[in-house]
């Protein structure tokens, strides 16, 4: 059994920590969310399903923290790795693809950055982890 690493769990905390913020704001109150960053195209459904499924990769985050196996994180770890490669393409996507306010733009490209962060952490990490 491989444990984790100190800076492996520091990974997790720093992906479970936006994890958890945006799926406040995307499950617990989207409509707050939407009216403050002017969002142009607004679905309640959507904002939720995307809070619950970032909800679950911020649990994900915790439970591999929690069993301290490299061997257990490891499918988590790359199931959520796919995840952020694929909402940062889709992100970067749409910001130059769907115009909105300043305020969208603002929320859109903090996000991108958070993922972008996120994404060379993992990717660095679980590779030298992996090895």
């Amino acid at each position: 059994m491989a444990e984790l690493s100190k800076e492996v769990k520091i990974v997790f905390i720093m992906n479970a920590i936006p994890c958890f913020i945006y799926a406040f704001l995307f499950l617990v109150i989207p409509d707050i969310y939407a009216q403050v960053f002017e969002v142009a195209m607004y679905n309640p459904i959507s904002y939720r399903q995307i809070g619950a499924s970032l909800l679950i990769l911020g649990i994900g985050c915790v439970l591999a923290i929690k069993r301290d196996d490299l061997e257990k994180a490891k499918i988590f770890w790359e199931i959520a790795i796919i995840w952020v490669i694929l909402m940062t393409i889709i992100g970067i996507w749409g910001a130059f693809a769907i115009p909105g306010t300043a305020a969208n733009q603002a929320s859109t490209w903090i996000a991108n950055t958070i993922l972008i962060v996120l994404l060379v952490l993992n990717i660095y990490l679980y590779y030298r982890e992996t090895k």
